[in-house]
């Protein structure tokens, strides 16, 4: 038993030799198991993101910041946003994705995940909340989930839909009692804005007063664009016991913006009638009764031709001497090889006559339509003295000039892995482009390619990038395509090419190659230790036996003594 701690340590050293350290584990087929680590990925969204500012009808990119604080990676990320009150949301909600793939959170690390977004024309500014959601897996099969909220702030100087009666248009200067009139209410969108779904409903008739004839109080009109005027017209029946005065009837307007908001507007219509015995018709006057130019529109800087035709409505009296001045607000309209006035001798009574003058409007002016005054001065046959006024209404429209940048491709692609182009835009032209709309075709798979602008006023810019996917190595042709109208409807296609240069990946390094090196490592460990393991305990036995053999020796010659 004296040799009792020898076998002791030589069974030590033998377990520390065919043991694997700890931290370690090995299947029995030699297959490395992933140990869970001590923590769970520790996913954070928004974290120390600034507020961004964006303005109502901007396309934009809301980039939002996700961390990962834990050292454990995370994959196969979806990241969405939440839509509690699509009223209350700042986004257009059919033309936005909102949600995103990420297929992998290094632990440690930062990803930005951009939502690309545009603001209504409608929305109120102010600061909105954005609910972002996520949910994730991890290599050792766990799942989890997380949410923020980041805040952007909306700025809004675009006027919302306002429809008002700018006028109200009808033969002469007063109804007369005893007969039926055509009167137009002209409706004007005071916004910035289109409206549609128009409807106007007059009221406050009386059966011996004003009243309708034969004519519906409710009118319909499909559309009216921002700044535009449009007329709905009713027949009213003036009774012939109604006095002179002016007579006021109740005016309702209800409408949508182009985003389906509706509003409803109040108005009044005042009506002067001539009553019973009023002798105003007597007295001549001079109208415009007509006028044209050639097309619906003119263009800014071209000259163009203005033909106008005036009429005595008198049934008695001739009138002379008659002076025609034009003038137009800010001399948007400058009269070529003439002068802004004219003389006309006579006119008999009931009898028109034309004249034609060349104008050409500045080269600089905004799409809109500009008004032309009529300042009409011309006497009677006694020599009396009248003056009348009439206004001509003319759009002016600026040539559309889309400028856009060369495309911004990746100097190689692989195949089978997502590449990203962009491209930016500009409207350098003076008109608004309408109905922007852009797509990206070619030999490839392409993600969310297709996407509207919508309207792109005068000297902005824009963005668009699309990420496509080769399926095959080479030199892939594709090209981005722009379709738009003008303020005519006119409608442009404008196409950029690109040639996308592809090559087989490199093959990514295997995640699992540092486990397989370990266990490699110890395989490579254990067979050298074993046979050390065994060699020393062989050792250790030949020395024992040895020792023994010469204990015993000595035993019998101290017994022979």
């Amino acid at each position: 038993m004296r040799f009792k701690w020898i076998y002791f340590i030589v069974f030590i050293l033998t377990c520390a030799m065919l043991c694997p350290g700890p931290g370690l584990a090995i299947a029995a087929d030699s297959q490395v198991l992933i140990e869970r680590p001590q923590e769970d990925p520790n996913i954070r969204i928004g974290r120390d993101m600034k507020i961004p500012e964006y303005s109502a009808g901007e396309r934009v990119s809301l980039s939002i910041p996700v961390d990962n604080l834990s050292g454990t990676a995370a994959k196969n990320f979806v990241i969405s946003i939440d839509i509690n009150d699509p009223k209350k949301f700042p986004f257009e909600i059919d033309k936005m994705s909102f949600s995103r793939e990420l297929s992998y959170l290094g632990g440690n690390s930062r990803q930005l995940i951009s939502f690309y977004a545009t603001v209504p024309l409608n929305v109120e500014p102010g600061v909105y909340p954005i609910t972002v959601n996520a949910v994730y897996t991890t290599d050792y099969g766990a799942s989890g989930s997380a949410s923020g909220t980041v805040y952007i702030k909306i700025v809004n100087d675009h006027k919302k839909p306002a429809l008002k009666l700018s006028g109200v248009e009808f033969t002469g200067d007063r109804l007369p009692s005893g007969k039926s009139s055509i009167i137009k209410l002209m409706l004007k969108n005071d916004g910035d804005l289109s409206i549609k779904d128009v409807e106007v409903h007059l009221s406050g008739f009386t059966t011996n007063g004003i009243n309708l004839d034969k004519w519906n109080d409710t009118q319909n009109i499909k559309s009216i664009k921002a700044q535009e005027v449009k007329p709905v017209e009713y027949k009213i029946y003036v009774d012939p016991e109604l006095e002179s005065g002016t007579y006021t009837l109740d005016l309702t307007m209800t409408y949508q913006d182009e985003y389906d908001l509706e509003y409803t507007k109040e108005d009044k219509v005042y009506l002067p009638v001539a009553g019973k015995g009023d002798k105003d018709d007597l007295t001549p006057r001079i109208i415009l009764d007509n006028y044209y130019y050639d097309g619906e529109y003119v263009t800014a800087g071209e000259n163009f031709s203005l033909t106008m035709s005036f009429i005595n409505t008198s049934e008695v009296t001739t009138v002379k001497n008659i002076k025609i001045s034009l003038s137009s607000e800010g001399d948007v309209f400058c009269p070529v090889g003439s002068s802004n006035s004219f003389f006309i001798k006579a006119i008999e009574a009931g009898i028109n006559t034309g004249k034609t003058i060349v104008f050409k409007p500045k080269a600089n002016a905004e799409c809109q339509t500009y008004n032309i005054n009529v300042d009409i001065d011309y006497q009677d046959g006694d020599g009396t003295k009248y003056n009348e006024k009439e206004l001509i209404s003319i759009p002016v429209m600026q040539d559309t000039d889309l400028n856009i940048s060369a495309i911004e491709l990746p100097p190689e692609s692989y195949v089978d892995e997502p590449t990203s182009i962009s491209i930016d835009f500009y409207n350098t032209g003076r008109a608004l482009i309408r109905n922007l709309k852009i797509k990206t075709e070619g030999d490839f798979e392409i993600r969310d390619g297709d996407i509207y602008i919508g309207n792109l006023e005068p000297g902005k810019d824009d963005y668009y990038d699309v990420t496509i996917i080769p399926n095959k190595e080479g030199k892939l042709a594709g090209k981005i395509i722009f379709e738009y109208d003008d303020e005519t409807d006119l409608h442009y296609i404008t196409e950029k090419e690109f040639n996308l240069k592809v090559m087989q990946p490199v093959a990514p390094p295997d995640p699992t190659l540092p486990q397989e090196s370990q266990s490699q490592d110890k395989n490579n460990w254990l067979k050298w230790a074993i046979p050390v393991a065994g060699l020393l305990l062989l050792s250790l036995v030949v020395i024992l036996v040895i020792r023994k053999k010469r204990l015993k020796k000595q035993e019998e010659v101290d017994f022979n003594e």
